[in-house]
């Protein structure tokens, strides 16, 4: 099964599109919608767990505003919508979600740039690859505004809520798993997170999940010997305790030194013509049911021993035909989010091979 890497797109670089059709209505400054716009008969309500969650929206200066989000519907549209719009050539054929969703300001200080408060949303695909944001610009034929954009204003008061509506693109075949919004932004790897589920995005997600006794080769950059395809296996997925950690110097924000530690055991055979050198583990992530990536962590010093995590911590060498079995940690810093698989970022390729995780 192909995953996408952790990383997306930085916002000022997301694709920049007019579409033609969008998804919640032309909006009053109150926030309030004037005008809903014909809605196609191609397009499908998805099953997503609404409701409100209370974040936390942190800033580009690092800022951080207690707000409430609250998911009011996930709309499936067609490729048809993008037909005629000035698209990267990688949104080509992309079918657009039209996620709409309501911001509440409840601390008690103003937020500057209030278009920003999105940004912490990611909408997570069946093939655990997060959809792409697209970005809206100019209008429809006939002067007719476009239905579907960021109309979050300037500042949003303490006590001040807004509608707003933003478009994602998914690959065609490909469905939502769920939506996750993280507090430190898109790219925060281990900080708190809210999750809205779709019904059967994980039964979807799960499908072509490889064993976890299963061999599959993963693509790896081997320094001078360009990149090798290595035969790996997933040998376990045990649940630790912070308790395991204490004293180790693994760079935890406070979330991760409160979440629970997993400990996950790959296994990998050299099939290159010289030694390897094992440092494959920061290429694992934990996937989570809620659609979450977390990256590993190592600690850098050789002796360290972790109950359920052995490992060689410092990278060695691995003659020709030899095998090394790597343990990373994986922090979980969300009680309801459950570890689901186990992937392996690829080099070369814009994705991950991933195991079923067996759970001990």
């Amino acid at each position: 099964m192909r995953l996408s890497s952790y990383l997306r797109k930085a916002t000022i670089g997301a694709a920049v599109i007019p579409l033609l059709a969008g998804c919640a209505g032309e909006q009053s400054a109150g926030g309030t919608v004037e005008r809903a716009s014909k809605r196609p008969a191609s397009w499908t309500d998805l099953p997503v767990r609404t409701g409100a969650r209370n974040v936390v929206h942190t800033d580009t200066d690092h800022r951080s505003y207690e707000v409430r989000i609250t998911v009011k519907s996930l709309v499936r549209g067609s490729k048809e919508d993008m037909r005629g719009a000035r698209v990267d050539e990688e949104l080509k054929g992309m079918v657009p979600h039209y996620l709409t969703f309501e911001v509440t300001n409840t601390g008690r200080k103003a937020i500057p740039a209030a278009y920003l408060v999105d940004g912490g949303f990611a909408l997570n695909g069946t093939d655990w690859a997060d959809a792409e944001k697209v970005y809206i610009s100019g209008g429809r034929p006939g002067g007719v505004d476009l239905p579907c954009a960021d109309t979050a204003p300037k500042t949003l008061a303490p006590g001040d809520s807004y509608h707003t509506c933003v478009p994602y693109a998914l690959p065609e075949g490909v469905g939502v798993l769920s939506l996750t919004y993280s507090a430190g932004g898109y790219l925060d790897e281990g900080g708190d997170v809210a999750v809205w589920p779709v019904e059967g995005g994980l039964d979807t997600a799960s499908a072509g999940l490889a064993e976890p006794g299963d061999i599959v080769r993963v693509r790896w950059e081997a320094r001078e010997d360009g990149v090798l395809e290595l035969p790996a296996r997933l040998v376990s997925v045990r649940r630790g305790s912070a308790a395991d950690l204490a004293g180790l110097d693994l760079d935890l924000n406070d979330d991760e030194r409160r979440g629970v530690p997993y400990y996950v055991s790959v296994t990998y055979t050299n099939t290159g013509p010289t030694d390897l050198y094992t440092d494959q583990a920061d290429r694992v992530r934990l996937l989570t049911e809620g659609g979450r990536q977390i990256p590993g962590k190592t600690p850098f010093v050789r002796d360290t021993k972790i109950p359920g995590c052995p490992s060689d911590w410092v990278a060695r060498v691995i003659p020709p035909g030899g095998s090394v079995t790597e343990c990373s940690i994986h922090l979980v810093t969300d009680d309801d989010d459950k570890p689901f698989a186990v992937g392996f970022v690829q080099t070369g390729r814009p994705g991950l091979v991933a195991w079923r995780a067996p759970l001990r």
